[in-house]
């Protein structure tokens, strides 16, 4: 600088040159903040330095800090309009805000009890054939106890129907009496039981089987998307 008066023009260009240079060097070396601290010291300086709005922005991208590095990168753009790859950093600076405030929207949703935090992934296969032994299965293992339990208390309730059902159309039929008497049992009068009385009990039977199938699977393939955001 001059050793008379206020710094001319030429002193201030050439102290922001040194300065952005040092805090281009301490990026390289990850020293961000002290990187940070240089910028501002030449913004100060030169407020009308595209140049040094762009690593400030740079900077702040590398922090984290989405919203800041947007606003460096468009007062860069006022001052650099020309300067295309500008354009990508502001989207990029976007990008990064959005999933900060994302985030922060979801830690805000557990605090408040809004949301729930993300379990551990789950295999949808393996749901599905816990739910083919027994309905309800698949479900206690994707975590939901209570419709696991209400699903295999269904499943219990229609079995019994189903097989009080075929006990009382085979005591009273031909059947019944095949058996008391140490006969060979004439199958078809089973499957003649089974499409009579036990028939409503039997559909609502599979139907519970598809339901907890399809239901656990579903249920298990969420938990493994990644954007699962967990809000209730």
């Amino acid at each position: 600088m001059s050793d008379i008066g206020e710094p001319t023009r030429v002193d201030i260009l050439t102290k922001v040159r040194e300065l952005l240079g040092r805090a281009t060097l301490a990026r390289a070396r990850n020293q961000r903040e002290q990187a940070l601290k240089l910028v501002h010291e030449a913004i100060a300086l030169d407020d009308t330095n595209a140049e040094a709005h762009e690593l400030k922005g740079d900077l702040l991208l590398d922090l984290k800090r989405g919203e800041e590095a947007m606003a460096s990168f468009r007062r860069a753009m006022e001052l650099r309009p020309d300067r295309r790859v500008l354009e990508d950093k502001v989207a990029r600076a976007a990008l990064q805000r959005a999933a900060r405030r994302q985030t922060l929207d979801l830690s805000q949703a557990i605090l408040e009890g809004r949301a729930k935090p993300a379990g551990p992934k789950k295999s949808p296969a393996y749901a599905a054939l816990l739910s083919l032994v027994a309905p309800g299965l698949g479900q206690f293992y994707n975590g939901e106890m209570l419709k696991g339990l209400a699903m295999l208390i269904g499943y219990v309730f229609l079995s019994a129907l189903v097989v009080l059902a075929i006990l009382r159309e085979v005591a009273s039929s031909p059947i019944g009496a095949q058996v008391m008497e140490g006969r060979p049992v004439d199958t078809g009068a089973i499957t003649s039981a089974l499409s009579g009385s036990a028939l409503p009990a039997v559909i609502l039977l599979v139907v519970l089987y598809a339901y907890s199938v399809a239901d656990a699977a579903i249920r298990a393939s969420r938990t493994m998307t990644s954007d699962e955001s967990g809000l209730v």
